[in-house]
């Protein structure tokens, strides 16, 4: 931080009239308050001086030498206390000598020893007051608090989801003791290197213990057993190489000097350490207030702690403590403020994707913007760091290479306040030139110097320069290198690494809030957990306390009032949490949504709903008996079911009580509309599928259709396959007039062919699945004789197979067999004596055994005879023609041919 510094006055040795040697000067100077001794920071003295002694607007010096005789910066504070004290600040740094000091008053008094000043000594410093006081600057300051200016307070509310932590293998604390490892002096602090083992970021502030070091050097002068060496690691140079913060020491009853070892050999160790856990977001919403506090350095005294509390509007009783936090160092650089997540620097390079996400690179050679440098991860030489590199020759004092924190990522810094960034860095010389990493800070809070080279070189101005390191031999590892600087304005600023030259690696960067001990930092951010009592027009105050490392409270306090709260989610987690009751969700009890729990039933409804009969709109989700007195279709409410009710024409009714879905409603879908759905609308419905489509027009796209009556299929795409009485075909056709003469027709029908065929005799193919067959004809009967009684014309069809199968010799070729009467004598005509007749006739042939039915697949003859019921007598002429003969099925009758077309 930057340090005010005294000039010398030398009121030592300047003459007065008179000396004041009391304790408190209470005739001259009043001193109300004097401290026991001076510590590190802001300590002060109180004066009054006396009202009519002392000269009003008379000369008022003050002098603090300490014990060297070296002055300490003073300062009045613009302060008057409740009993119009006014306040003397004095800054002790760390540095300044311990032992007494002097503090010098030197004023002017009207009234000396009880009388006029002389004239001599009017108008001139005329009275000296000195007073010793022992300064050690080792011991915290508790100084009282004074602000010259109250801090300036802001609240926001930050809400998100509650972090639950898991640990890897759901341990906190491991312990680790891979290898060994020895130990030894690096740049005079005690350091340790693991052999077969490597370290990782969160064993940075692990134990390490070593129960039995092997060979500790160098052997002390006297006897003493064996000591354990436990240390903490204070910092990880590399992965095998880490500073400690103790070393190894050890007593002995024969000295009384402690012996100090400087090595010991690889010996067997554990390391234990809290590994770091993973964040896992919960279904709980929090609220925080995000705190800001601003001007926070007192004029005196150093704040230790805050202390906050809040008090919702409208809550009866006192202010509640939610925070109570040791004020540190801020990290000004990180991730997000507004985050739950804790705040981590994002210039700890744990990972690649830190360096992507974070940070940014150009390389830059006078006005000419080159290709970008490379910003990679590396843990070789030092550990966890950021190399910057790049192809581009860096011998021109204009051409660099730049690292910098994204615009985003932004930090907030505070006028005039101190801050520094510590970093680890190790810098190698590519040529002749040393190299050499300038510190830069850029954005509002900075000045940007117009006279720095790389701001008048670059059309991007870098902004504030706080620093450089150089490297004059061919490597060199910085570690924890501070660089101090101040702010110019409140705003925000990016840090900036310049590559002048060499290769540079830069790791475990933080920008903190900075301040000496004993000294506050003027800026510090707060997330604390508030607990709302209510949600609705909720509004919170909030309070800040500043307390000293003794706990004594400033009097002054920070007020924020009437915060617009909107509060946390109303969580209720853990496997026997328990609602008893009624739960109502609404915002009067006669609307919204209500959930009870009796012994022998539970149930969800809107209020207001009185059950499905009642007719009034609502919805009720039940199990159990529900709704005492109210019916849902005349029956009481039992079971389990789901109503869903806004009048008769439309609702959702599920009951187990009577197994019923009853749906109502003008429009309805069912499915997924880029897949598979049903829907309906207006009278007409849709379903959509895969393989099948019933368009709102009724027609239908599938992939297979299968139709089945009393077990019949009727068609069958998958088979290609089609059933019913009207399947057929025609299969001949005969225009030929056939005349015969009645008197020589035959009585009874019979297969022989011959003269007595009366019409077509064809030769055709029965499909498989033909089981039937129909004959249609016209005829002319013309009988002539006058013999008494009626006569009947009748025909009768025949199919005989073509023989089958492989047969000796040539006697069945083109020949037929196993020939059969399809259907016995069908009626062709009634002829009467001496009257002619006409007309057409149908003639249905029924498949049987051994006719069409058994016959399908196999090639056939088919011819028809007349015959006539008696004709004895008969004269007389018929004639026949158009004949037709089509095929057709029984519906479920058999569609599989005879084996090798041979009828059983």
């Amino acid at each position: 931080m930057k340090r005010k510094e005294a000039v010398y006055k030398g009121l030592e040795y300047i003459d007065v009239y008179y000396t004041d040697t009391s304790a408190t000067s209470p005739d001259y100077f009043q001193i109300s308050e004097f401290p026991l001794r001076l510590t590190s920071g802001k300590n002060l003295f109180k004066l009054r001086g006396h009202p009519t002694n002392l000269k009003v607007g008379g000369i008022l010096n003050i002098e603090v030498l300490d014990f060297n005789g070296d002055p300490i910066y003073t300062e009045v504070v613009d302060y008057i206390d409740e009993d119009k004290s006014r306040v003397i600040a004095i800054y002790v740094y760390e540095d300044t000598s311990p032992g007494d000091c002097s503090i010098t008053i030197l004023g002017e008094a009207s009234i000396l020893q009880g009388g006029v000043a002389p004239t001599e000594w009017q108008g001139r410093p005329n009275i000296k007051w000195t007073r010793s006081v022992p300064v050690n600057p080792n011991i915290s300051n508790v100084s009282e608090i004074i602000f010259e200016q109250s801090p300036t307070v802001t609240v926001d509310e930050l809400i998100g989801v509650q972090l639950d932590r898991t640990y890897s293998g759901s341990v906190q604390f491991p312990t680790y003791s891979t290898g060994t490892v020895r130990y030894y002096s690096y740049n005079n602090q005690p350091a340790i290197e693991l052999l077969g083992g490597k370290f990782t970021s969160d064993m940075s502030t692990g134990t390490v213990t070593v129960a039995s070091p092997v060979n500790p050097t160098p052997t002390p002068n006297f006897t003493i057993s064996t000591t354990p060496y436990v240390g903490t690691i204070k910092k990880i140079l590399t992965p095998t190489t880490a500073l400690l913060d103790t070393q190894y020491t050890a007593y002995s009853s024969q000295s009384i000097s402690i012996h100090t070892f400087n090595a010991f050999d690889y010996s067997a160790y554990s390391l234990s350490y809290e590994a770091s856990p993973t964040y896992i977001e919960t279904e709980n919403s929090q609220s925080f207030a995000y705190i800001q506090i601003k001007g926070l350095e007192p004029a005196t005294g150093d704040v230790s702690r805050i202390k906050v509390f809040s008090n919702n509007n409208g809550t009866v009783g006192t202010w509640e403590l939610i925070n109570d936090i040791e004020l540190e160092e801020t990290e000004i650089f990180v991730p997000s403020t507004s985050s739950l997540y804790p705040d981590k620097s994002i210039g700890v390079f744990a990972t690649q994707s830190i360096i992507n996400t974070y940070w940014t690179a150009s390389a830059l050679q006078g006005t000419a913007v080159l290709p970008l440098p490379i910003l990679g991860w590396s843990t070789a030489s030092l550990d966890s760091a950021m190399k910057i590199s790049s192809s581009m020759n860096l011998f021109a004092d204009n051409a660099v290479l730049v690292a910098q924190i994204k615009p985003q990522y932004a930090g907030v810094f505070i006028e005039s306040s101190s801050y520094k960034i510590t970093l680890d860095a190790l810098g190698t010389r590519t040529g002749s030139l040393d190299p050499v990493l300038s510190v830069y800070l850029s954005g509002s809070a900075f000045y940007q110097d117009p006279t720095d080279y790389f701001n008048q070189t670059f059309p991007t101005k870098f902004g504030k320069r706080i620093g450089e390191l150089r490297v004059t031999s061919d490597n060199q590892r910085f570690d924890d290198y501070v660089f101090n600087f101040q702010s110019d304005y409140t705003g925000t600023g990016v840090l900036l690494l310049v590559v002048e030259s060499g290769i540079w690696q830069v790791a475990d960067i933080h920008a903190t809030s900075d301040n000496d001990p004993g000294y506050s930092p003027n800026y510090t951010r707060i997330k604390s957990f508030v607990q709302t009592t209510h949600k609705i027009n909720n509004q919170i105050s909030f309070k800040v306390e500043y307390y000293n490392v003794n706990g004594e409270k400033s009097k002054q306090t920070s007020y924020v009032y009437n915060k617009d709260w909107e509060g946390g989610n109303r969580y209720i987690d853990g496997n026997f949490s328990m609602l008893t009751g009624s739960l109502y969700v609404a915002d009067s009890l006669n609307s919204g949504v209500a959930i009870s729990g009796y012994p022998n039933s539970g149930f969800i409804r809107s209020l207001g709903y009185q059950g499905f009969d009642s007719g009034f709109p609502g919805f009720l989700l039940w199990s159990g008996s529900a709704l005492p007195g109210q019916t849902s279709k005349g029956q009481a409410y039992n079971g389990v079911g789901l109503e869903l009710y806004a009048n008769t024409s439309s609702y959702f009714r599920y009951s187990t009580r009577d197994s019923e879905i009853d749906v109502r409603t003008n429009k309805f879908f069912f499915g997924n509309p880029s897949a598979s759905f049903i829907s309906g609308s207006n009278g007409l419905l849709q379903i959509s599928s895969s393989n099948f489509i019933l368009s709102p027009q009724g027609q239908v796209t599938a992939s297979a259709l299968i139709a089945i009556q009393d077990g019949d299929v009727l068609f069958d795409t998958n088979n290609k396959y089609a059933d019913g009485y009207n399947i057929g075909r025609l299969v001949y056709f005969d225009p030929t007039e056939y005349t015969y003469n009645m008197a020589t027709l035959p009585i009874t029908a019979s297969g022989i062919t011959g003269s007595f065929v009366a019409g077509p005799i064809f030769e055709t193919f029965i499909l498989p699945g033909e089981t039937n067959m129909q004959m249609s004809f016209t005829f002319s009967a013309d009988r002539t004789d006058a013999t008494p009684g009626n006569r009947t014309l009748r025909i009768s069809s025949f199919i005989a197979s073509a023989i089958s199968g492989s047969n000796s010799g040539l006697g069945s070729y083109g020949k037929f067999n196993n020939q059969a009467n399809l259907q016995g004598n069908q009626f062709i005509e009634t002829i009467v004596p001496s009257t002619a007749t006409s007309g057409a006739q149908t003639v249905e042939i029924k498949g049987t055994a051994n006719g069409i039915l058994n016959r399908q697949g196999c090639y056939v003859l088919i011819h028809t005879i007349v015959s006539v019921s008696n004709n004895t007598s008969l004269t007389g002429t018929l004639k026949l023609k158009n004949f037709v003969f089509r095929t057709s099925r029984n519906v479920g009758g058999s569609i599989a041919p005879p084996l090798n077309g041979v009828v059983s």
